[in-house]
């Protein structure tokens, strides 16, 4: 593991907007208090943060509605929008235009190089499913982005007339699929594995980090050795808010 640097704030709030939920994860110090998913922030904790880091892929317009509604929540913490950047936390960016990296991705990668040290594959399988892969010395190689399990599955049956199936028609099965149901979720899991395996093949070498609701089930499938690191992206966020208010003061 990497060595852990001294937090420049008692309480902070880690604010991930993804594409389907909002995860807050809390820490005091360098401990994670707690984590909860949600559209708004969860008002019983009886947390007050001193500082909110705050990082969305959502459109400018719903990320700044979220902000105000936290914002006015918490109407003195202090508050920073974490961005994509060339250089940050001693990881440097493969993207031409840094800024068009998702801000998900990078402090994904960041925290996988800090916590492991070594050369990295991440794996954040949840909505989409994302792949970068930095080096031991810090540098971000690049990445790939593919539809997630149900991402797929809701494309296919959107595009076509007669491919239908209920919820409880999906079962597992033995062998080659003998319905529409497992036809698609079986065929979808596939595409998911071939893709996975074939970066695996570029990066046998590697140590793999995986995060998102499907990154452990696709890769233990594989039988691929990994860390499962749920909370990679609000570590990362942590690290990169630091690093800014250290600048700042």
């Amino acid at each position: 593991m990497g060595e852990k640097l001294v937090s420049v704030a008692a309480r902070v709030l880690v604010v991930d907007a993804g594409n389907t939920s909002i995860k807050f994860t809390a820490f005091e110090g360098e401990q994670v208090l707690w984590v909860q998913r949600g559209e708004g922030f969860p008002t019983d904790t009886g947390f007050a943060p001193d500082v909110i880091y705050f990082a969305s892929v959502r459109s400018k317009e719903l990320s700044a509605l979220l902000h105000a509604d936290i914002q006015a929540e918490f109407p003195h913490s202090e508050w920073v929008t974490l961005t994509s950047q060339a250089f940050a936390c001693g990881v440097s960016n493969a993207y031409i235009e840094p800024e068009r990296l998702g801000i998900d991705r990078w402090l994904g990668v960041i925290a996988a190089h800090h916590l492991v040290k070594e050369d990295v594959v991440v794996v954040d399988a949840g909505t989409a499913i994302k792949v970068d892969v930095v080096n031991k010395e810090g540098v971000h190689l690049g990445g790939y982005i593919a539809p997630g399990l149900v991402m797929m599955e809701e494309s296919l049956l959107s595009k076509t007339a007669r491919i239908r199936y209920a919820a409880d028609e999906v079962v597992v099965g033995d062998g080659l699929p003998n319905s529409t149901a497992r036809a698609v979720t079986e065929g979808c899991r596939e595409m998911a594995l071939g893709f996975l395996e074939r970066i695996h093949h570029r990066y046998p070498e590697f140590k793999w980090v995986v995060t998102g609701g499907d990154a452990q089930a696709l890769l233990g499938a594989l039988g691929i050795s990994l860390e499962s690191l749920p909370n990679l992206v609000a570590l990362g966020a942590k690290l990169v808010g630091d690093e800014e208010l250290r600048g700042n003061k």
